[in-house]
């Protein structure tokens, strides 16, 4: 048998390799046909501020999905629909009518449905301002898990958020519709609209549509005014995601992360990439994100104030273990949800060692992480959270102040369609650190370091 664990850094001085293979496959450039935001955080009076680009000169049909914490149930998707080069900017905050999560933007890139819409059991508002611009506010809703035992919309102030180009809109009519003119503004967006409602779209969704190009970014900020700390991160890009049109109708629960072709490029030992099909998208793109372990640095000096949050998320978990019975689960996962109780099911173990600067290290910890998007906070018993969450939020002993430490998935595998075994979990994410100096607070964010471990290959 043949073992080996690298490091995912290699990526980044293959990147041009990938390209070449069929599969879909995470792209180091960080652009490609699907964003994956580990977090957002409406909690506490957090708000987190998420930014996506068309790098491209091609009008772009993108699906825009919230996903929350415990079970990634989607709690807001529509279409969006970008001018080439154009930035869609919004901000997820608490919804000053409610309990939950809302975005907020006064971008006017065209979204169908139209957001900031009245009605139904979470009403949207549209502001027009003196400029002429309009604020739009749209809650988020608790529709996907109303039948859980908790159905209550806090559930929908944390969580991740899912980016999907569905296709290029070749229609000439219709890519002119989208298209900003020189003041920034679309020129017709009821024109989409109507197309989906008794237009072409409403026969045949495809209709003037060509196949995904990729070519989509993004960017991400949390802040806490009342902490005046902020902290910056970006997503994981996949590219070659699919290979045709997925445009469907605003609020289709498709395409989703597990609606990507079967087949995955994924890295092996030496940086070399090898193409893998498997038996759905959903266990593709967890086999891009597999990693056998998480690791980062600890920061909880009490000079400073340090705080320390890992944030981790498995972006693909719901498809693998949103079944019946644990018997029904699809590997890496071992555990399926249960929403009949109050808290969270589908939980799996790791172990988690921690080390202070001088290599010294503490028992290592057997736990479990039973939530899509958690925020683990570590230090001793009563310590802060860098991010001022709540929602999801767990408190790992830590008896040092400053170290590192690692989640280990050692108990979870899969096997790719070539036989070969690959250890671990599709989890990605990042850690918080906050430094308090007098009134002034730092916040700093920094991508989980990750490694692959396989047999067989």
């Amino acid at each position: 048998m043949k073992k080996s664990t690298i490091s995912l850094a290699v990526a980044a001085t293959v990147a041009t390799s990938a390209a070449v293979h069929a599969g879909q496959y995470v792209n180091p450039s960080n652009t490609g046909q699907v964003l994956l935001f580990p977090f957002y955080n409406a909690d506490n009076g957090n708000q987190t501020g998420i930014h996506l680009t068309n790098t491209t000169d091609s009008v772009k049909a993108v699906k825009v999905r919230f996903l929350e914490y415990k079970n990634s149930d989607a709690v807001l998707d529509f279409n969006l629909y970008m001018s080439p080069k154009d930035i869609f900017a919004f901000a997820v905050i608490p919804d000053a009518n409610g309990d939950g999560a809302a975005i907020i933007t006064g971008d006017g890139s065209c979204t169908i449905p139209t957001l900031g819409t009245a009605g139904g059991d979470f009403p949207g508002t549209a502001t027009e301002n003196a400029d002429g611009s309009t604020t739009r506010v749209q809650p988020f809703s608790n529709y996907q898990y109303i039948g859980d035992a908790d159905s209550s919309i806090e559930r929908s102030l944390t969580g991740h958020v899912e980016v999907i180009e569905m296709g290029v809109v070749s229609d000439e009519t219709y890519a002119a519709a989208a298209t900003h003119d020189a003041t920034g503004v679309p020129a017709n967006c009821a024109a989409l609209d109507t197309a989906w409602a008794s237009g072409p779209w409403s026969e045949d969704p495809s209709a003037g549509m060509s196949s995904p190009t990729g070519g989509l970014s993004g960017m991400a900020y949390h802040i806490n005014i009342e902490s005046a700390a902020s902290f910056g991160f970006e997503p994981t890009a996949i590219d070659g995601f699919s290979p045709s049109v997925q445009h469907t109708v605003p609020n289709s629960p498709a395409p989703a992360i597990s609606d990507g072709t079967s087949v995955a490029t994924v890295q092996v030992a030496g940086g070399t990439w090898i193409d893998s099909t498997l038996g759905s998208g959903a266990e593709a793109t967890s086999a891009l994100l597999q990693t056998n372990s998480l690791s980062n640095d600890v920061l909880v000096l009490p000079i400073i104030g340090g705080m320390t949050d890992w944030v981790v998320t498995f972006p693909t978990k719901r498809a693998h273990v949103d079944v019946a019975t644990a018997a029904d689960v699809v590997p890496p996962f071992t555990d399926n949800w249960d929403g009949s109780s109050e808290e969270s099911s589908a939980c799996e173990p790791v172990s988690i060692g921690r080390w202070d600067r001088e290599t010294s290290a503490a028992a290592v910890v057997e736990t479990s992480i039973c939530n899509g998007t958690s925020v683990i906070s570590m230090g001793a018993a009563g310590a802060g959270s860098a991010l001022s969450a709540s929602a999801g939020r767990t408190l790992l002993g830590y008896p040092y102040v400053e170290g590192w430490a690692k989640i280990s998935f050692d108990s979870q595998s899969m096997t790719l369609g070539s036989g070969a075994t690959r250890q671990g979990l599709p989890a990605i994410g990042f850690a918080a650190y906050k430094v308090v100096n007098g009134a002034m607070s730092y916040g700093q964010a920094t991508e989980h370091k990750t490694s692959i471990t396989s047999s067989g290959i």
